[in-house]
């Protein structure tokens, strides 16, 4: 944790010590966690999907000619929500999650014009967890008796499920002027869940839209 913390640090001071054009972005991400648990030879698996939206900002330093790197620093918010009804008993279950994302990406460039810019890019986002919560809600039970509201907090002394993510992200952009629209793809490299046979990996696309400040 350290090492990575060290390894941002540094290429956000070269950033600050480079000529960097700094922008703010916003987006939509749904987010993917694929769940697996294997005993013997028999698997299992699930998939569980939120939405998800982000809001960040990002210093774009040129390396050499259309060669870049980008680093940036954004707040993400997933959420879910389902509800059943069964014999008159409903059951909505909520779920959030708040995560910090640093993407260090490296970024090519080709201008096709003074103002229009196609760009490809690559690399690594780190991302941690700040909070994840489950809240199920029970109404129309007979006499209320099993009604109420029950919270279930995902990285609690007891859980098993792990803040730190490191993804590869891959994707596009389009720059007219100063605006940016880009697109990509995030996939999650590091297992979420350190329960014995479980296995859990995130993955999202992205979509989104900045400004060059």
């Amino acid at each position: 944790m350290k090492k990575i913390f060290a390894f941002v640090a540094a290429t956000v001071l070269f950033a600050g010590m480079a000529s960097a054009q700094l922008g703010i972005h916003v987006g939509y991400a749904p987010q993917t966690y694929l769940n697996k648990y294997t005993s013997g030879s028999t698997t299992l698996t699930d998939t569980s999907k939120m939405d998800g939206f982000f809001v960040g900002i990002d210093y774009n330093v040129n390396i050499t000619g259309d060669l870049n790197v980008s680093v940036g620093l954004q707040g993400r918010y997933n959420t879910h929500s389902e509800s059943t009804t069964l014999l008159g008993v409903t059951t909505k279950v909520d779920g959030t999650q708040m995560l910090l994302d640093i993407p260090v990406l490296f970024n090519y460039g080709l201008s096709l014009s003074d103002a229009l810019k196609l760009s490809v890019f690559a690399g690594p986002t780190i991302s941690y967890a700040l909070s994840g919560n489950t809240k199920t809600t029970v109404s129309g039970s007979p006499a209320g008796l099993l009604d109420g509201t029950t919270e279930a907090n995902w990285y609690g002394d007891n859980s098993d499920l792990k803040k730190l993510d490191v993804a590869l992200s891959l994707g596009a952009a389009v720059t007219f002027s100063d605006i940016k629209i880009f697109g990509g793809y995030n996939m999650g490299l590091l297992n979420l869940n350190g329960a014995d046979g479980y296995t859990m990996k995130g993955s999202n696309l992205f979509i989104g839209v900045g400004y060059n400040l």
